[in-house]
């Protein structure tokens, strides 16, 4: 996942670069990492833990622009099954593709410091991967955990697979929240710090709030 969002961070600078040359007044192009924690029922089966967020989009106008963004955050279990000797062993990861709306304020009270509401929506991708050397045992009630994990059950209340080494679960999702920025000196690059909510229709919901920081282009 690191290596996926390095390559988008990559490719949008050098379309930063590209413009630079040309004329970069409408490219947007951000780049950040910080904190996850899940909310709601995704709470009790996930923990903290970090996120990885890059866009790059166009400004209409000083205010309005729309950016299109990769988002990955992990969400390592927090559930009784883990802590077990004989327990699963599962990994579990976030992607996101989202297409966003920012409006933005540039100069709030001064010509360094602005402020930003963003917020959108597109495609959730959540990936588990569960040791081989799991098995589990046949008449195994099911729990909401395997639920969360993927695993299917069968009409008696029973997990329906032996045995899984992968899965993943794709569905739509929204996401909202709100940034404060400070300028470097006259260009267009920014610091910037986000809070921003994200939710995804899984069969059981994924409900996020990231705080993440990095730099803004535009």
């Amino acid at each position: 996942m690191y290596r996926i969002a390095v390559l988008a961070s990559l490719l949008a600078t050098a379309a930063v670069a590209t413009a630079s040359a040309e004329d970069y007044r409408r490219l947007v192009f951000n780049v950040g990492g910080g904190v996850s924690n899940p909310l709601g029922p995704t709470s009790r089966w996930a923990g903290v833990s970090s996120n990885i967020n890059t866009g790059v989009g166009y400004a209409f106008n000083d205010h309005s622009s729309v950016i299109g963004e990769f988002m990955w955050s992990g969400m390592p279990p927090n559930s009784p099954l883990e802590r077990d000797v004989n327990g699963p062993l599962a990994r579990i990861n976030l992607f996101t593709l989202t297409a966003n709306y920012r409006y933005k304020i540039d100069k709030l009270g001064s010509r360094r410091f602005g402020v930003y509401v963003i917020g959108g929506g597109g495609w959730y991708y959540r990936y588990t991967t569960i040791n081989g050397g799991y098995v589990v045992p046949p008449a195994t009630a099911c729990q909401p955990v395997f639920t969360w994990w993927g695993f299917t059950c069968t009409n008696a209340g029973f997990v329906d697979a032996t045995s899984m080494t992968y899965k993943f679960l794709s569905t739509g999702g929204l996401n909202g929240g709100a940034g404060f920025t400070i300028r470097f000196g006259e260009s267009n690059w920014k610091f910037y710090t986000e809070t921003r909510y994200h939710y995804a229709f899984h069969r059981i919901p994924t409900s996020m709030l990231l705080v993440t920081a990095g730099f803004r282009f535009n």
